[in-house]
């Protein structure tokens, strides 16, 4: 250490963003700075210290020893400075700052925005970002807080656990289902049209075998989009073979061979390890375990229910 050198403590969250972002751009776009003031003040911190905390890798920038070392000084300063700051203003000590959840279209639109209102009530102060998409994740440093993926990574650096499951099953209109040969076993698919993903999305493992499936039948339409496939059933295009949390209360459709024709498949949890230990995200997480117990009526359906 510098001597005569305090530390800022300001910079000790520059520090604590570096570390939990991994990239000067993300930890400025978090923090609502520049990138160069996360660098000079990661900078100025390493000068009084002496040491460098950190090191620049192709999977962004990693704590040294010494960075290891401040780190959980850093967030006990950082725990403390907020509980102080809630004494001061007479209010009780709660989770604040924003988490970025990236899930997959359907999930995103009907699972984990409709539970919200649950995450408010328990931590008002918390900012959720819900980014949607029907593409794999590159799983690039800061892109995400949380991800809710069909694909169970084998990327370092993240830990993953198993959300919930979910089935998809045939669904179709009913004037569809009345202009077209009735459906007894999955052998009669070959006289109907189906809709399905495009081709890349198949790169999925978790889609090949549904494939199988879809394959029986004419595909006459693709898309990335489940809420397209979910319109086009419902407009009488032909067969969707799609997840039941998004289908199964739709009064458009109408399930198709349920006793007989399902998928069963996984979402997983993907979380940055160096977020392990960020209480936010921990609180977000556990929310979300208990949002998808509470909706397991709607991913896993009985096959008779309506």
């Amino acid at each position: 250490m510098c001597k005569n050198a305090q530390v800022n403590l300001e910079d000790l969250r520059f520090f604590l963003a570096l570390t939990r972002y991994g990239t000067l751009s993300v930890a400025a776009d978090r923090l609502g700075v520049e990138h160069t003031t996360i660098r000079r003040r990661v900078t100025a911190l390493e000068k009084v210290l002496g040491k460098r905390l950190f090191d620049k890798t192709t999977r962004g920038w990693t704590l040294t020893t010494a960075g290891q070392r401040l780190l959980p000084y850093a967030q006990r300063i950082e725990s403390e400075s907020d509980a102080a700051e809630a004494a001061i203003a007479n209010r009780t000590v709660s989770l604040s700052g924003t988490v970025r959840i990236v899930a997959t279209d359907g999930f995103g639109a009907s699972v984990v925005a409709p539970g919200l209102a649950r995450l408010r009530d328990e931590h008002p102060h918390i900012e959720v970002e819900l980014v949607t998409s029907s593409h794999l994740l590159t799983f690039n440093v800061g892109e995400f807080d949380i991800a809710v993926t069909v694909h169970k990574p084998e990327t370092p650096g993240f830990v993953i656990t198993h959300l919930c499951d979910y089935d998809l099953r045939l669904y179709a209109s009913p004037g569809y289902l009345e202009s077209h040969p009735q459906l007894g076993n999955i052998d009669d698919l070959r006289d109907h049209d189906m809709i399905w993903f495009v081709e890349s999305m198949l790169d999925l493992p978790e889609l090949r075998s549904a494939e199988a499936i879809a394959a029986r039948a004419r595909i006459v339409f693709r898309t990335t989009s489940l809420f397209g496939q979910l319109e086009a059933a419902a407009s009488g295009v032909g067969l969707a073979l799609v997840p039941s949390f998004l289908a199964h209360h739709d009064g458009r459709l109408r399930p198709v061979m349920h006793e007989t024709v399902r998928a069963v498949r996984s979402f997983w949890l993907v979380v940055p390890a160096r977020l392990l230990n960020t209480e936010r995200v921990t609180a977000v997480c556990a929310h979300l375990n208990a949002t998808a117990l509470m909706f397991g009526g709607r991913l896993l359906p009985p096959p008779n229910a309506g």
